[in-house]
C-alpha cells in the first residue's frame, strides 16, 4: 500500500489528534497528525494566527522564522505526548490532513533540530503555514523537496490564511467538485490517493 493510503486511512480510523505507526520492513515509522476535530480547536488553534517564532528552540539563535502560533502550539502540544516514539525512532515520514499537515510540517522541521531524520512529509489539504523567512529555514534543512502538500482546485483552506505563504510542493489532484468542504474533506483527499 502507498505510504500517503496508509496515513490517510489511519487518520480516517483515529480518534486522536495524532497517531503513531510502528516501522516494519521497508518502512520507517510514521507520525500522522489529524485535522481539526472540534469548535474547541477551531478557535484555539485555526484562528489564533498570530506569528510565533519557530522551532522554540532556535529563539535565540534566531535560526528559523515566524509562523502561525495556533499551529505550533498544537504542535508542540502533540509532539509532547508522543516523545517516547519520537525517542525511540528515526528516519521519520510524517502527514497530516489541513491543520495536522501543518502540524506535520512543524514537526519535520522540529526532529530536524534535534538530530532526527525525515523521510518524507506528505499533506492534505494543508493552510498556509509561514513567513518566507521560515520557508527559507525549511529549505534550509532539506526538507522542500521531501514535502509534498496534495491539495484540491477548490480546496478553499490551502489559500488561508492570507498572512502566511505554503511550505513545500503543491500537488493538485484532479477533483471536480466544486463544493469547497467537500473539496477539503478528508474522504475526498482518501480517494483520490491512489
Amino acid at each position: 500500500m502507498k505510504i500517503e493510503k496508509i496515513i490517510t486511512n489511519a487518520l480516517l480510523a483515529q480518534t486522536n489528534g495524532i497517531i503513531c505507526i510502528e516501522p516494519k520492513i521497508n518502512r520507517p515509522p510514521i507520525i500522522a497528525f489529524a485535522g481539526t476535530q472540534n469548535l474547541k480547536e477551531l478557535f484555539v488553534h485555526d484562528f489564533n494566527i498570530l506569528p510565533t517564532f519557530w522551532p522554540p528552540e532556535n529563539k535565540k539563535s534566531r535560526l528559523g522564522g515566524r509562523v502561525h502560533s495556533g499551529f505550533a502550539r498544537r504542535t508542540n502540544y502533540l509532539m509532547n505526548t508522543v516523545d517516547e516514539f519520537i525517542n525511540k525512532h528515526d528516519n521519520f515520514i510524517l502527514g497530516g490532513h489541513s491543520l495536522g499537515g501543518s502540524c506535520a510540517i512543524l514537526c519535520a522541521s522540529r526532529l530536524i533540530n534535534i538530530n532526527k531524520t525525515v523521510n518524507a512529509v506528505y499533506t492534505f489539504g494543508v493552510p498556509n503555514i509561514g513567513t518566507s523567512k521560515f520557508r527559507d529555514y525549511y529549505k534550509s534543512l532539506g526538507l522542500w523537496n521531501k514535502t509534498t502538500n496534495y491539495i484540491t482546485e477548490n480546496d478553499f483552506v490551502v489559500n488561508l490564511p492570507f498572512l502566511y505563504k505554503s511550505v513545500g510542493n503543491n500537488y493538485l489532484l484532479e477533483f471536480e467538485e466544486k463544493n469547497g468542504l467537500i473539496s477539503h474533506d478528508l474522504v475526498s483527499y482518501d480517494n483520490l490517493v491512489k
